[in-house]
C-alpha cells in the first residue's frame, strides 16, 4: 500500500512545485511590467492560467506572493554571487568575478531586477525587513572582498565599508538593467570591466 501511494505523492508535489513556479513566473512579469501596485491577483491568476483561489491557496496575499518572490530572487543571486568567488582570487579580482555575476544574473532575470529596483525605495512595504536581508546578505559579500582588500594594503577607501558595498550593489543593479535598454549590444564582459574599474578607482 506504502509502494502505491509513493508516485501518487510524487506527482502531487511536482504539480505543486510547478503550480508555484508558474505563479511566480506570471507575477514577476506582471510586476515588472505594470509595478507592484499595477499588478492585480486577478491578472496574475489570469496570466499563469489557474482560477483567483490557487493564488490564495499557495499564498495569504499578493503581498506575501511578492515577498517570496525577493526571497527567492535574491537568494539566488547571493549564491551566484557566493560561488563566483574563487580562493584563489585576490580582492580586485574577486569585485571584477562579483560584476560579472551580477550582471549575467540581471540580464537573466529583467523582470526581477526591474521589481527589485523599485522597491528599494519604497519604505512601507509589507516585506521591507526580507527586502533589507536578502540585501544584506549580499552586500556583506562585496563588503569582505573589500575588508580583505584594506587588509592586504590594495584599498584605502574614505568610506564606510559597509556604504561603499551597498553603493556597488546598487551600481552594479542599475547599470546592467540600462545596458538592456541603451546599450544592449554592450558585451556584458566589457560592462563588467567599466564598472570595477570605476569602483577600484574610488577604493584605491
Amino acid at each position: 500500500m506504502i509502494t502505491g501511494t509513493m508516485p501518487e505523492k510524487k506527482s502531487q508535489e511536482k504539480k505543486k512545485r510547478s503550480t508555484k513556479e508558474q505563479l511566480f513566473a506570471a507575477a514577476m512579469s506582471l510586476i515588472g511590467e505594470r509595478g507592484y501596485s499595477g499588478a492585480s491577483v486577478d491578472a496574475i491568476a489570469q496570466k499563469a492560467g489557474v482560477a483567483k483561489g490557487v493564488v490564495y491557496y499557495y499564498f495569504d496575499s499578493k503581498a506575501a506572493l511578492a515577498e517570496q518572490l525577493i526571497a527567492s530572487g535574491l537568494g539566488m543571486l547571493a549564491e551566484r554571487l557566493e560561488r563566483a568567488v574563487e580562493q584563489d582570487m585576490n580582492p580586485e579580482e574577486a569585485l571584477l568575478a562579483l560584476a560579472r555575476e551580477q550582471i549575467k544574473q540581471i540580464d537573466k532575470r529583467r523582470d526581477f531586477a526591474k521589481f527589485l529596483l523599485s522597491e528599494m525605495w519604497h519604505e512601507d512595504r509589507e516585506w521591507r525587513e526580507t527586502l533589507s536581508a536578502c540585501i544584506g546578505r549580499i552586500t556583506g559579500i562585496f563588503a569582505a572582498q573589500i575588508r580583505r582588500g584594506i587588509d592586504e594594503g590594495m584599498f584605502n577607501p574614505q568610506e564606510d565599508v559597509d556604504f561603499l558595498a551597498q553603493l556597488i550593489f546598487a551600481t552594479f543593479l542599475s547599470a546592467a538593467l540600462n545596458r538592456t535598454v541603451l546599450q544592449p549590444d554592450l558585451p556584458q564582459d566589457e560592462l563588467a570591466e567599466r564598472l570595477n574599474n570605476y569602483v577600484l578607482a574610488g577604493l584605491r
